[in-house]
């Protein structure tokens, strides 16, 4: 269950955003969602490829657009915490 809810955040979060350069709420919301992975046992490649792909996207949105999906994102992490 909780590497179903984590594969629907990832790919939330790929579809919304991206990191590395990026507003602060961007890097906290990655942060976030990397402990989760991590303490779901997801591997570090597979982590390090949805690193890329989540910065990719985010760098895609205007600077506001990013702090709202990032926001966003944070909150649905902070649910499913």
């Amino acid at each position: 269950m909780k590497l179903l809810n984590l594969t629907a955040m990832i790919a939330l979060a790929t579809a919304l955003t991206a990191c590395g350069g990026l507003p602060k709420e961007c890097e906290e919301s990655w942060k976030h969602m990397e402990d989760l992975a991590k303490q779901s046992g997801i591997p570090e490649d597979s982590l390090k490829e949805q690193k890329k792909a989540f910065e990719e996207e985010i760098k895609k949105l205007s600077k506001e657009d990013a702090i709202k999906a990032c926001k966003a994102q944070s909150s649905i992490i902070g649910m499913v915490k």
